[in-house]
């Protein structure tokens, strides 16, 4: 990159602070938002995870809103860096979240195969004892 494609905001002047501290505190409802339901997850309590959901696509919108009243070339440190905490809080809660719906799916299994065994007329099925009565 140039020096022309990185400007900073602290040496041109040019980012206005209205729009970092907009795009900051999005960033920050982002992590808040993750962080709090990666907790919950972690914690085993049942949380509702509808507004968690609508929390993050909340989060979502408003950092795509102040994210575009910024230049893309022009760079701020505590931005970056609240983006890089973004960025780890997204991979432990995907992990989590990820973990958390392979459960469910073998849960799922698990049911689906016990109502179909209840449900069947044992045509097919093993007898008691592995001994067959023919």
């Amino acid at each position: 990159m140039t020096t022309e494609q990185t400007l900073q905001p602290a040496e041109t002047g040019l980012l206005p602070k209205a729009a970092v501290i907009t795009l900051t505190a999005a960033i920050r409802r982002a992590l808040d938002a993750v962080t709090l339901e990666t907790e919950a997850l972690r914690s085993g309590n049942q949380a509702d995870l509808r507004t968690f959901e609508h929390r993050k696509s909340q989060a979502l919108l408003d950092l795509a809103r102040a994210r575009a009243s910024i230049p893309p070339l022009l760079q701020d440190e505590e931005i970056a860096g609240l983006l890089r905490q973004l960025k780890g809080a997204l991979s432990a809660n995907m992990a989590l979240l990820e973990h958390h719906m392979k459960a469910v799916q073998e849960i799922t299994e698990l049911l689906a195969r016990s109502m179909l065994e209840a449900d069947s007329d044992g045509t097919y099925s093993r007898r008691l004892g592995g001994a067959s009565h023919d």
